[in-house]
């Protein structure tokens, strides 16, 4: 087993060459050498191996005379002898004294991995089993407790919790009061099926998924009383299917206010930025400007844009967050790359810059929103080109794993800050340093991505180092992944 520890006490140099640079390194052994009797039995003390492999012949003390010391120390570590002779005299002796085998010199490769692997054999089960022990004595030692308390939390927590078995039959195992009463369960409800005593389709669908998925399943329930619950149910071996359900009415009414706020102030915005963006454009037409006039001209448009951008970007991220879900379809992953660098070729070209695809002929599709998606890809690609230098190397590649497929955006750009690297996919979260000076944005790119490929099941991240560049990945999974949830 690779990183068990390994002392060789052994004089000669050619069978301590054959023995670590051969055998143990190869085969992933720690590794600890003595050159004589004396030092390794003051490396077996101090040390403590999980395996001896011990030379007969050596100076100072031979092979016996380290077994005896170590014998005397009560040191049980399991050893290997070696030798270039062997008898039955020798084997009685030596395994009286704990040798677990013995090998003759010369010796195969495969002839002391054998040997080691049966000494070991009995280090490992033993490790085992104080491991286990030990952690069965420390569960049985709260356990008891714990078994009231968590009854008394369960049963009295505000959250809705039903807890049901793991067969098709999904019988209800437990049931607070919350849940109780927000799904009207009245009478003997215990070992019911879950269908038998509610008639909430959309509860009972969501334990089935959990059940056939093995996945945890997320979902709004609302209720017939107004509220809604947000209902996280996960799958825990040998115990059931559990859903923690939470009310999220109050959260799903200040969410409603805040699109709703955002959204009208981002409309109101847009008629008097329209006009400061027009009137802006006309001041050089009234009479000629001076190179500081022209300079304000300027400035007054660039921050005219940036706000409109800001206001593009904040109405989409709350149609992004507020839609059950965008009309679904199979998409083609180089058909949404291909699109996302229609409109930014042109940027890379004039910043000299190279974009390659690495991507493979073929490749399973995504089941969602194409425009949504190349929508954040665009992002993805428009950052990497707008943080990168001139004459930079932009890279976008995609391989499928596992019934997924793995996309990286990578750029030899000006990188990320590690301090700042937690931090890039919040709301309105920008990097700022020297390097950033100067370059635009809203702050909301990285937040709009990280929602669309939520709302697809995927996952992002970023590897990023400053002065050298970034990895943007995303995991999305293929069509045949893909469940209603």
């Amino acid at each position: 087993m690779a990183g068990e520890r390994v002392l060789l006490i052994e004089d000669s140099l050619v069978y301590r060459d054959l023995t670590v640079n051969h055998i143990l390194k190869p085969n992933g052994y720690e590794i600890l050498v003595a050159t004589d009797g004396e030092m390794g039995v003051d490396k077996a003390l101090h040390e403590a191996p999980d395996l001896i492999l011990l030379d007969l012949h050596m100076p100072k003390l031979n092979g016996l005379e380290v077994l005896k010391r170590l014998h005397e120390y009560g040191c049980n570590i399991p050893v290997i002898l070696t030798t270039l002779h062997g008898s039955e005299q020798l084997a009685v002796e030596v395994f009286r004294l704990g040798v677990k085998d013995y090998v003759i010199k010369p010796f195969s490769p495969e002839e002391l991995l054998d040997a080691m692997e049966r000494s070991l054999r009995e280090v490992r089960l033993q490790r085992e089993k104080e491991s286990l022990t030990q952690q069965l004595i420390a569960v049985n030692a709260e356990l008891d407790s714990k078994i009231q308390l968590l009854d008394t939390v369960l049963i009295n927590t505000e959250n809705s919790i039903i807890l049901v078995s793991e067969d098709k039959s999904q019988r209800i195992l437990l049931a607070n009061r919350a849940a109780c009463r927000a799904f009207n369960l009245d009478g003997e409800i215990i070992n019911q099926p879950l269908s038998a005593v509610t008639n909430d389709e959309l509860l009972i669908n969501a334990f089935h998924h959990s059940g056939d998925s093995q996945d945890a399943t997320d979902i709004e329930i609302p209720l017939a009383d107004g509220r809604i619950l947000n209902a996280h149910i996960t799958h825990i071996l040998s115990v059931g299917l559990v859903a923690v359900m939470q009310d999220i009415s109050y959260l799903k009414e200040l969410d409603r206010m805040k699109s709703e706020f955002v959204s009208t102030v981002s409309h109101d915005l847009r008629s008097p930025l329209t006009t400061i963006k027009g009137y802006a454009s006309l001041v050089s037409m009234a009479g000629s400007l001076n190179d500081q006039q022209k300079e304000f001209v300027d400035r007054i448009q660039q921050s005219a844009d940036t706000i409109a951008e800001l206001i593009a970007d904040l109405l989409d991220l709350g149609r992004i967050e507020t839609e059950a879900r965008a009309e679904v379809d199979f998409c083609d992953l180089t058909i949404i790359v291909n699109k996302s660098l229609e409109t930014l070729r042109d940027h890379a070209k004039l910043k000299r810059q190279t974009i390659e695809q690495k991507l493979p002929a073929s490749l399973p599709k995504i089941l969602g929103s194409q425009v949504r998606l190349t929508q954040a890809l665009g992002n993805l690609i428009s950052n990497a080109i707008k943080y990168t230098p001139e004459e930079g190397k932009i890279s976008i590649s995609a391989i499928e794993d596992d019934g997924y497929v793995f996309v990286q955006v990578k750029d030899n750009g000006i990188g990320i800050p590690a301090a700042d690297l937690p931090y890039v996919f919040d709301k309105f979260y920008r990097v700022k340093n020297e390097d950033t000076d100067g370059i635009p944005g809203s702050g909301l790119g990285l937040s709009l991505v990280k929602s669309i490929i939520e709302k697809h099941q995927g996952r992002i991240w970023v590897e990023s180092q400053r002065g050298v560049g970034s990895t943007f990945m995303v995991l999305l999974p293929a069509a045949t992944q893909v469940t209603n949830s």
